[in-house]
């Protein structure tokens, strides 16, 4: 059973646009692909340029005036507790 010629050409004529809508739909991915790997990169390149940095200008100055902060509680809670001892001490309770 061979086909003849007027059966090709239907075949190929049926074939001719599944071939095309393939081949779009190979073109349409792969420009998808780099697309998305342009993007990738980007968001790369933004990732370690902030990994990079020490802090944020805005968050070290913020941690700077923190730390400020934190030693002046921790001396006056220096100057209370020995206030406390000293009274603790002169009434002789049991402070704890």
């Amino acid at each position: 059973m061979s086909l003849t010629d007027d059966s090709k050409l239907k075949i190929a004529i049926f074939l001719l646009p599944l071939v095309f809508a393939a081949g779009s739909l190979v073109a349409s991915a792969t420009q998808s692909t780099a697309h998305f790997e342009e993007k990738i990169e980007e968001v790369r390149s933004g990732l370690a340029i902030h990994s990079a940095l020490k802090a944020h200008p805005v968050t070290e100055s913020r941690i700077d005036t923190i730390m400020m902060e934190q030693r002046a509680i921790r001396d006056t809670q220096s100057v209370q507790s020995a206030n406390i001892s000293a009274i603790c001490q002169a009434t002789g309770a049991r402070c704890k």
